[in-house]
């Protein structure tokens, strides 16, 4: 079995003659691979050679055929295959020099095929090689001077395409910083004109100036024909203000700071413009004093703020006709309760007394009420006025069942003409509270009034007025009135404490919200529920005297 097939493994030993091939290569210069790309021909070491050889072969042909026409050796030829064998490179100009050399001993030295060179014959061939020996070094030398000029082209120009590569970047950076600097310019002016605001540069002493094209278009100014200065910006000004601009202008100057103020432009045959005026100050050696400022066309924010004024006007004229109005249906409201009242008790005293005989009790009851609800009237009246000269309402300590009880007595007519059951849940002891009696009875009048209003056409149930008084967690007054009428929707539970809302067709919607600013003033707070059964829970709580302090 051959050893390469029985260890795999085991390198085979490679032949002489593969050895020999590769220094034949090697030495002509044949690559043994053609997958790279090919070397030009006189790059190769055997083409090279092989042509020096070709050279000598050439002034060989060539001398022969001189010596045949003009029956004389002549050697030149051979001088110039030592000076072209010497240009491809130092190896083939040695070569061919030495190849020369032996042509010449051999055919200017006969016979023919012959190396030996007799004395006479020795200074002829010794200056032919010393001139060959010139030539191949003279030859040799200009061949590196030609590759280092070569060399020094290429390498210029590698730095000339490099320079070129990096103009073409810096060239291209540039033109990228520029098409940025437009696209900046171009939103810088958009925004100018969406802002209405301009900029402006003002060089002193020399009172040059510049501005960009948003200012043209604020001072009404052609910006090709007119050229930006300051007597141009300064003439556009009102006359009142243009002292007021130099006096800024001086100001900063010398205290080197910023100004900023307010001035008209006048526009011939336009309207007058506002226009906020900013500037800054820079110094330097060789600019002088430059001005840097901006300006801002206020002209639309002036009118927009006069609107705002006047519509603020109109609203506050607004709200006074309204608080007048809500004061008008709050007197009312409060005189038309003791005035139907009045009337109520008058009607039933005139029912007495027509009858057969006359119920002269019955008369004098109702006259006493009569008497009684004007005094509540004047009661109301006496508040109103004490509302408007400012004086602090009555605080006296009052029972809380008192009030109820009067209440009812007041309402007896009404609660009767509508047949309802009216009926009292009062705690035992005194429920004793700090406040105005005229005010809290107030109060329980417009919720039992209420109350009657919400059972009137109800039908199907009896109607049933139960005012129910508790004290809470020992430091509140507690006062409940609850009727079987309509109830409250759940999102009226939210809204019926405001002023002129109501659920009633003729109802002016004030007497809840009177009621719970009277409780509110007494450091207590008024809230409505739906029922257990059918209609609502309306009640409020107040501290009680005890534990509020008195």
């Amino acid at each position: 079995m051959p050893s390469g097939i029985a260890n795999p493994r085991q390198p085979s030993r490679s032949p002489a003659w593969a050895a020999l091939m590769r220094r034949a290569y090697a030495i002509l210069g044949r690559p043994r691979h053609r997958s790279g790309p090919r070397r030009p021909i006189l790059e190769r070491p055997a083409a090279r050679y092989g042509m020096a050889v070709g050279f000598v072969a050439v002034a060989i042909a060539v001398v022969f055929l001189v010596e045949f026409v003009i029956g004389k050796f002549f050697n030149f030829p051979f001088y110039a295959a030592v000076v072209a064998g010497a240009w491809l490179g130092f190896g083939p100009g040695c070569l061919s020099f030495i190849l020369a050399t032996l042509a010449v001993e051999d055919m200017g030295t006969p016979p023919l095929f012959n190396l030996r060179l007799d004395p006479s014959e020795m200074q002829g061939f010794i200056a032919f090689v010393c001139f060959a020996l010139v030539c191949l070094a003279w030859s040799s030398q200009r061949r590196r001077a030609q590759r280092a000029l070569e060399a020094t082209v290429q390498q210029r120009t590698a730095d000339l395409l490099r320079t070129n590569a990096a103009l073409q970047v810096e060239i291209t950076e540039r033109e990228a910083a520029e098409d940025e600097l437009r696209h900046r310019e171009t939103l810088l002016a958009q925004g100018q004109k969406l802002s209405r605001t301009a900029s402006w540069l003002l060089q002193l002493p020399e009172g040059d100036m510049q501005w960009s094209a948003q200012l043209f278009d604020i001072l009404r100014l052609d910006r090709t024909s007119e050229a930006p200065s300051y007597g141009l910006f300064t003439e556009r000004m009102h006359p009142e203000d243009r002292p007021r601009f130099a006096q800024a202008v001086e100001r900063a100057i010398e205290e080197n700071s910023d100004f900023s103020l307010e001035i008209r432009i006048v526009i011939p045959g336009g309207p007058t413009k506002y226009v906020q005026a900013v500037g800054e100050v820079r110094r330097g050696a060789a600019r002088g004093v430059e001005f840097i400022g901006t300006i801002m066309d206020l002209t639309e924010r002036k009118g927009t703020e006069q609107a705002l004024r006047d519509a603020a006007s109109e609203l506050a004229r607004t709200l006074r006709l309204a608080t007048v109005a809500e004061l008008a249906a709050a007197i009312a409201h409060e005189i038309n309760q003791p005035l139907a009242a009045i009337t109520a008790n008058g009607g039933a005293c005139l029912r007495s007394l027509d009858q057969q005989p006359p119920m002269l009790d019955n008369a004098r009851e109702a006259a006493g009420c009569i008497v009684a609800d004007g005094h509540r009237a004047g009661d109301v009246i006496r508040r109103i006025r004490a509302l408007f000269n400012k004086e602090e309402p009555n605080q006296l300590l009052l029972d809380v069942n008192d009030i109820v009880e009067h209440v009812l007595h007041l309402s007896r007519g009404a609660i009767d003409q509508q047949r309802v059951v009216a009926r009292t849940e009062l705690a035992v002891r005194p429920l004793l509270v700090v406040g105005d009696p005229v005010q809290l009875q107030q109060v329980v009048v417009n919720l039992v009034t209420n109350a009657l209003e919400a059972m009137s056409g109800i039908a199907d149930r009896p109607r049933q007025l139960t005012i129910r008084s508790e004290v809470e967690r020992g430091a509140a007054v507690v006062l409940t009135i609850e009727d079987s009428g309509r109830g409250l929707d759940p999102d009226q539970m939210s809204r019926i404490f405001d002023s002129f809302y109501t659920t009633k067709p003729d109802g002016i919607g004030v007497g809840l919200a009177i009621s719970r600013s009277i409780i509110e003033a007494h450091g207590g707070t008024l809230w409505a529920s739906p029922a257990m059964r059918a209609g609502a829970r309306v009640g409020f709580t107040l501290p009680l005297a005890t534990a509020g302090g008195e």
